[in-house]
């Protein structure tokens, strides 16, 4: 599951792929990511073939409601200053499967964590995933901490990096927030020519804290 603001869409479907951020200069329209964290990308090195950095990489996350998305609901809830305003409900999940990646031949590595923390291993081998993955945290609905697993979040945000570009032939479908987002994207896609993609409705997938919203 990739994530991207619904304003970037039409510069990617006219591109007809995704490409790393160390790539993609002025084509993003609006920034949703951490400036911080974006930096830390471009100095982290994947210490497996084909090499290079993380953000050398498309990434992909294996479930959704990441923490990634998280900071950026909870940014807007309490109107956080310097970072995008928007929360996460202008977000539209491109979704694909690891099968397709591999199939295609694309060059990819695989995190079993956080890329960023010291810890997080790297792997481009298909069978290593099995292992590599958190599976049963990846389909829990809470994902933080505890008491007796203080890495539960690194884990979650494990991800499937793909080298340098996506092409969008391989996505399998889109997913949004609200019924009045699908009918935003579906403009969007008959504005490129894309007239039966498949679009998901994912309330479950989103956080949509509203402005100054408490937690219970």
């Amino acid at each position: 599951m990739h994530f991207t603001h619904i304003h970037n869409l039409p510069a990617i479907l006219a591109a007809g792929r995704l490409v790393a951020d160390n790539a993609v200069g002025e084509r993003l329209a609006t920034d949703v990511g951490s400036a911080a964290i974006k930096a830390s990308r471009r100095a982290r090195q994947v210490p497996c073939p084909p090499g290079g950095v993380v953000a050398d990489f498309v990434p992909f996350y294996y479930a959704p409601r990441s923490p990634m998305m998280y900071r950026i609901a909870c940014d807007h809830r309490d109107g956080k200053p310097n970072c995008y305003p928007g929360g996460d409900d202008p977000l539209v999940y491109l979704v694909s499967s690891v099968d397709r990646v591999h199939a295609a031949r694309l060059s990819w590595v695989a995190s079993d964590g956080n890329c960023a923390a010291a810890l997080t291993s790297f792997s481009n081998s298909l069978p290593d995933l099995a292992e590599l993955v958190d599976w049963p945290l990846m389909r829990e609905g809470v994902w933080k901490n505890t008491p007796d697993d203080q890495d539960r979040m690194r884990r979650r945000m494990a991800e499937l990096l793909v080298h340098r570009e996506f092409p969008l032939d391989l996505i399998l479908g889109y997913a949004v927030r609200t019924q009045a987002r699908e009918e935003q994207l579906r403009q969007v896609l008959r504005d490129a020519g894309i007239i039966n993609a498949y679009v998901g409705v994912r309330p479950d997938w989103y956080y949509g804290f509203g402005r100054r919203e408490v937690q219970g």
